[in-house]
């Protein structure tokens, strides 16, 4: 068990002196080679690397172009950089991780103990294993509306930190997403059998800390957007190398391993609530009120503005409030575009979700619960990449993971329905004007299927504690009361009907 906090209350802040750790090591590394520069050039270099911050993967952005996963993550093993002198080849740092074979030899787990470079996707178990990158590239494409729309979701529908923060159940509480569940889905997507799909192992990928950054640019959105919500007190449900299953935690908690200064102290939940006390903000609330945030949101989603990689921002410097992205380009998405109307302008309309819990240990492995609108292939490798797929919810497990029914944890998870009803609808297929006509429809084309890493399919009905169950909320769309069009939530409700009966379908009677 290591020091990171998992579904716990404590997951999004624990991150953040996390990934603020490893950005001030890079920083440091890269003022020494700022300041090693002796020719002409070096009065350009050392304002340029004072300006250092790790940069963030918006992988929630759409892409009007096709292009998935950044080149310089997945398109070459290496790149040319252009220093003072000329050029040189390097191994890309971005692609992957060599281990040094001391390395190797004090891990303990198969295959990640004769693999030499960390793995996505990989192709086999064997020390002869590849990455897949294309069909990573696939995957996120494929899931892309999925977590785009979860992403808004979380931040208009979750005014509470307690649900917004992390993954574990709340009995009675038809609200299933978070930020960490929402986190999963591209760890799971990533890494697929790989080093980042399993929590010991998912740091050594480069691609990890491009992903938390813009997981901690989530948090800091969520929390412009809802000040008076923060960190509450409540047991932690699995624990963790320092905080015992079942203590007590809070916005004091030590977040350790992090020190905040050189007495010794370390980050609390509170001391880390604002991310310029680390020296970064982020374009879309620096400086913003409320509905100045909203703003930024609606203008940089509303969109297809590329799917990109930038950078945080250094707090006081002048910034473009959108920074140009540094990557751009990446692997084709070959399938083709379909374009889906928005919601209404005015009034309200229906949002459809479909839930998802589960035991975290059920299959004592990392796993997928993918969720189909329509018919799909009867191979489960094909599943990820099905056109009728709405999204593939992932459960992220550490490598070692033994089931015990008394102490197992319950998660949850949401995926968003609504975008495929509406495509189905401008097919003529379903009338989501009429509620009982779309629960009819959903009864019939609502499918689930579970998968391991290794894309075999394991029975429904086996998977200890799933269950998927269908919730509607009726959404204002927009309110405009601050001037900014956002949609406004009720309550979720769940439609128990569409899955009763089902193989791990939520039944009359059962806890929501």
């Amino acid at each position: 068990m290591g020091y990171c906090s998992h579904t716990s209350n404590l997951f999004a802040t624990w991150h953040r002196p996390y990934v603020a750790a490893f950005e001030q090591v890079l920083y440091d590394i890269i003022q020494d080679v700022a300041t090693s520069i002796v020719n002409d050039t070096k009065d350009e270099y050392k304002p340029a690397a004072s300006t250092f911050r790790v940069p963030y993967w918006d992988w929630a952005l759409e892409s009007d172009d096709g292009l998935v996963l950044p080149a310089p993550i997945s398109g070459s093993a290496y790149i040319v950089v252009y220093l003072p002198n000329g050029s040189l080849t390097i191994d890309n740092p971005l692609y992957q991780y060599k281990f040094d074979s001391s390395d190797l030899s004090s891990f303990p787990d198969a295959p990640f103990d004769v693999w030499k470079e960390t793995k996505r996707y990989p192709s086999t178990t064997t020390a002869a294993a590849s990455s897949q990158g294309r069909l990573v590239g696939q995957q996120i494409a494929q899931s892309q509306d999925s977590y785009a729309q979860r992403f808004m979701n979380l931040l208009q529908a979750y005014p509470r930190f307690a649900n917004f923060s992390n993954s574990a159940w709340t009995p009675d509480s038809p609200g299933y997403d978070s930020l960490e569940s929402l986190h999963n889905q591209i760890h799971g997507l990533i890494g697929n059998g790989g080093h980042m799909s399993v929590i010991d192992y998912a740091g050594f990928d480069p691609l990890f800390w491009l992903h938390h950054a813009n997981v901690d640019r989530i948090l800091a959105i969520w929390q412009a957007l809802h000040p008076d919500s923060y960190v509450e007190s409540s047991n932690e449900p699995i624990g963790s190398a320092v905080i015992a299953q079942g203590a007590q935690t809070d916005v004091h908690t030590p977040l350790k391993p992090f020190r905040s200064d050189t007495n010794g102290d370390f980050w609390t939940s509170d001391s880390a609530a604002d991310v310029t006390r680390f020296g970064y903000s982020y374009p879309e609330i620096q400086g913003k009120s409320v509905a100045q945030v909203k703003e930024a949101v609606n203008a940089l989603y509303a969109s297809s503005a590329g799917k990109t990689i930038t950078r945080r921002s250094t707090v006081g410097a002048e910034t473009d409030p959108h920074l140009a992205p540094l990557i751009a380009a990446g692997l084709s998405n070959e399938a083709p575009v379909e374009l889906i109307p928005e919601p209404p302008a005015t009034g309200n309309y229906t949002e459809w979700l479909a839930n998802v819990r589960v035991a975290k240990d059920a299959l004592e492995q990392t796993f997928f619960i993918h969720i189909f609108v329509g018919d799909f292939n009867p191979d489960p490798k094909t599943w990820s990449f099905e056109p009728s797929l709405v999204g593939s919810h992932a459960i992220i497990t550490p490598y070692v993971t033994k089931r015990d029914p008394l102490q197992s944890i319950i998660v949850t998870g949401q995926i968003p329905l609504t975008r495929a009803l509406r495509a189905d609808e401008q097919k003529g297929l379903v009338n989501m004007t009429d509620q009982e006509n779309t629960k009819e429809y959903l009864k019939k084309n609502l499918h689930w299927r579970v998968t391991t890493m290794d894309d075999k399919d394991v029975p429904r009905d086996q998977v200890p504690d799933l269950k998927v169950s269908v919730v509607a909320a009726n959404v204002s769309a927009p309110n405009t009361d601050d001037g900014v069009p956002w949609p406004v939530w009720g309550v979720m409700h769940v439609q128990t009907d569409i899955t009763d009966g089902r193989p791990a379908g939520l039944g009359t009677g059962d806890v929501v």
